[in-house]
C-alpha cells in the first residue's frame, strides 16, 4: 500500500484564521496530515497569528497532495497577480485534486484558469470586480454575495461541484466538514456545535 497522500494548505500575509478552524480540526480528527506553503518564511493572519511553513511554493510536488485548502484574506489584491502563487496552483487539478477554497480566494483560481466551467461561491461582489480586470465572462460561473440563496430563512454559505469546495467566510462550518467528507475522513461533525447530517 502507497504512503498516504496529504493535504497541501496555501497560506499568505492576512490569511483568515478562524476560516481554516474547523477545516484543520477535521484533518486533524480524521488523522491526515498537511503541510502549509508560503511564499516567505511565515504568514501571518488577519488576528496576527504567525505561521511558520512546512514547505516553499517552490518545493511542492502536486502528486504528494490529494487536496489543496486556501483560506480567505483581508484583501486578495496582493496575492492575485503575484506569479509564484498562481505557478503553485496550477499544479492542481480539479480532476485529481480536491480544492476547498473560501471566502474571496477562489479569486486565486480563477486567476489562475482552474474553475473554467465550474460552478462556485465567493464572499466577493462581481460588480467590484469588474474593475479589478475581471471580466462577466470569466464569472459566469459565480455566486457572490449578493446572489446567496435563501433555503428555510438561511442563506446557503457552501457549494460543491465535483472536486471543488468553495464557501463564503460565514460558512466556514459547512465548508470543513464538507471538505472532511470529500476526502472520506473519520470525524465528528457535532463537535462543531450542531447536528450536522
Amino acid at each position: 500500500m502507497g504512503k498516504m497522500k496529504k493535504v497541501a494548505v496555501l497560506l499568505f500575509d492576512l490569511f483568515s484564521n478562524y476560516e481554516l478552524s474547523v477545516a484543520l480540526s477535521v484533518l486533524a480528527q480524521g488523522g491526515k496530515e498537511f503541510d502549509v506553503f508560503c511564499a516567505r518564511e511565515t504568514a501571518a493572519s488577519e488576528e496576527g497569528l504567525a505561521v511558520k511553513r512546512s514547505k516553499a511554493l517552490g518545493d511542492a510536488r502536486a502528486e504528494e497532495y490529494d487536496a489543496l485548502l486556501i483560506p480567505g484574506c483581508m484583501d486578495p489584491r496582493e496575492i492575485i497577480g503575484d506569479e509564484a502563487v498562481l505557478g503553485f496552483l496550477r499544479q492542481f487539478d480539479l480532476k485529481t485534486h480536491v480544492i476547498a477554497s473560501i471566502s474571496s480566494t477562489p479569486l486565486l483560481l480563477l486567476r489562475a484558469g482552474l474553475l473554467e466551467g465550474k460552478r462556485y461561491m465567493a464572499g466577493v461582489v462581481k460588480e467590484e470586480l469588474l474593475e479589478e480586470g475581471f471580466t462577466l465572462e470569466e464569472m459566469a460561473g459565480m455566486t457572490d454575495v449578493t446572489g446567496l440563496e435563501r433555503k428555510d430563512g438561511r442563506a446557503k454559505v457552501c457549494m460543491e461541484d465535483g472536486n471543488l469546495i468553495t464557501a463564503v467566510g460565514s460558512g466556514f462550518i459547512e465548508f470543513g466538514i464538507a471538505f472532511g467528507k470529500k476526502l472520506g475522513l473519520d470525524f465528528e461533525p457535532a463537535w462543531y456545535g450542531q447536528d450536522w447530517k
